[in-house]
């Protein structure tokens, strides 16, 4: 199959495919038979290339797991590895309704996230734009006036003047920087593993942004290792499964040695509570789980408690953040007005 850079599959487009196909699965159709169904319904040329790709492998023999596997930019190891448990326990119908019931909570959450941040990024954004155009078309043809009128300009207006030349003089010489900036960022902090752990790092380490990245990555282990371990994965396959799935290389490091520490007879809440990265709350609540033989709800309800926890969180951060861009903005505006006012004034006093 052929893949390009814009051929994605979205959280929510493999979230309603699989709550249909758990729906069709509960009415008694067979697999092939629902795949096909759902190839037809889904709007993505991708998306209905790996359908087919993975009915043409069920066609052949290969069992579902493995045909998903040949596919990782659309599912996951988390999926792959609740598929591959299903098959093995004869709860296939059970386990597909669980992965669709976490698909939904995973979309859910993470749309509530996307929406949280997408404000402040517009208005970032719209200023960034607005300054570029100020500078490139506006401030050019009011130097001409303010030359031609040889006017004492306020020190707003001369500083608004040079950072405008400087643009224009030296733009291409910016462009140029920050496009190699992107491109460098691009490959130490996402493909070099020293510079992927080192922004794993940072983002537990920032003040503000500590707790509500901690609370994210709670939510995805304390949800994923409760599907998992309810769909019958063991639990140091499921533990390896989380830490690759997590997003960050940091928490990656330390469930690979709580999956170690399970191999030597460890209960896993030990490792765990030597760990700061994860509160202490989790490695108490994993006790608990591990004490009780209910690990897989244990861990469900601690999902849910840290979902509405980020949700509260994200809700101050937007809340404390609009009034702050709003004073910025005010502020930037005011500056500017006062830099072509004062000097428009002059002139036409001047005049009279």
């Amino acid at each position: 199959m052929e893949i390009t850079l814009f051929n994605r599959v979205s959280v929510r487009e493999r979230a309603l495919f699989t709550r249909s196909l758990s729906a069709m699965i509960s009415a008694g159709l067979p697999l092939v038979q629902a795949l096909t169904l759902l190839s037809k319904e889904t709007k993505n040329k991708y998306f209905i290339e790996v359908i087919l790709d993975i009915v043409a492998s069920l066609e052949q023999g290969e069992s579902f797991s493995s045909a998903l596997s040949r596919h990782p930019r659309v599912f996951n190891r988390v999926y792959v590895a609740s598929i591959k448990a299903a098959e093995s326990s004869g709860k296939f119908e059970e386990i597909i309704k669980n992965l669709a019931d976490q698909e939904a909570k995973e979309y859910k959450f993470s749309s509530s996230v996307k929406a949280a941040v997408a404000y402040p990024i517009f208005i970032i954004l719209t200023i960034i734009v607005a300054g570029i155009i100020l500078m490139v078309v506006v401030v050019p043809k009011l130097q001409t006036i303010f030359d031609d009128a040889n006017l004492m300009l306020p020190w707003t207006t001369r500083a608004l003047i040079a950072t405008a030349n400087f643009f224009l003089g030296y733009g291409w010489v910016i462009l140029i920087i920050l496009a190699f900036f992107i491109v460098w960022a691009r490959y130490f902090f996402f493909q070099n593993p020293a510079g992927r752990m080192f922004y794993g790092r940072v983002l537990l380490t920032i003040p503000i942004l500590k707790d509500l990245f901690t609370g994210v990555y709670m939510v995805r282990f304390a949800g994923t290792l409760s599907m998992l371990v309810k769909a019958g994965v063991s639990i140091i396959s499921a533990v390896e499964t989380v830490g690759n799935v997590i997003g960050n290389p940091v928490y990656q490091e330390i469930l690979k040695n709580v999956a170690n520490q399970l191999e030597r007879g460890v209960p896993m809440s030990v490792p765990l509570s030597k760990s700061p990265e994860f509160p202490a709350v989790v490695s108490q609540m994993v006790a608990i789980g591990e004490q009780t033989g209910k690990l897989d709800e244990v861990m469900a309800s601690l999902a849910d408690l840290y979902v509405d926890e980020t949700d509260k969180k994200i809700n101050l951060l937007t809340s404390l953040l609009e009034p702050i861009l709003l004073v910025i903005v005010g502020l930037g505006v005011g500056m500017v007005v006062f830099s072509i006012i004062v000097p428009i004034y002059q002139i036409s006093s001047s005049i009279e």
